[in-house]
C-alpha cells in the first residue's frame, strides 16, 4: 500500500507541472522558472519533516529531531537565498512554487477520508 507521503508529493508534482506549464506562457521565464525551485524546497522541506516526524514517533528521541530541523530550515534558508540572490528569480514565482505542498496535503487527506482508504497508520 503506497504511504500517504507518496500520494501527497505526486499529486503535487502534477499540479507543479500543470502549474509551471501554465505559466510558462502567461509570465516572463524568471518567474516561471522560480515556480519548481519553490516546489523543490517545498518537496524537500516536506520529506524531511515527514522523515523526523516518523523518527521520533519510532525512536522516541526529539533532541535529534530538534536538531535535524534546525539544519534543514538552514539548508531551506540557503537555497531559498540561491535562489532570489544569485540565480535571480522571482519572489511570487517561489512562492506559488511553495504553496503548491500545502494546497495538495488537505486535498490528499480529504481524498483518503472520502474514499475510505488507509495507510495503515493507527487512528
Amino acid at each position: 500500500m503506497m504511504k500517504i507521503e507518496n500520494k501527497i508529493l505526486i499529486l503535487s508534482l502534477i499540479f507543479c507541472g500543470i502549474l509551471y506549464t501554465v505559466f510558462r506562457f502567461i509570465f516572463e521565464p524568471s518567474f516561471s522558472n522560480a515556480i519548481p525551485a519553490g516546489y523543490l524546497l517545498g518537496a524537500v522541506n516536506f520529506r524531511y519533516l515527514a522523515r523526523g516526524v516518523r523518527k521520533v514517533a519510532e525512536e522516541g528521541r526529539p533532541g535529534t529531531a530538534v536538531v535535524y530541523s534546525q539544519i534543514r530550515l538552514l539548508v531551506s534558508g540557503v537555497f531559498a537565498w540561491y535562489c532570489l540572490v544569485q540565480l535571480k528569480m522571482n519572489v511570487a514565482g517561489m512562492l506559488v512554487g511553495l504553496t503548491v505542498m500545502p494546497v495538495c496535503v488537505p486535498i490528499t487527506a480529504i481524498y483518503n477520508n472520502l474514499k475510505g482508504k488507509n495507510d495503515g497508520t493507527p487512528a
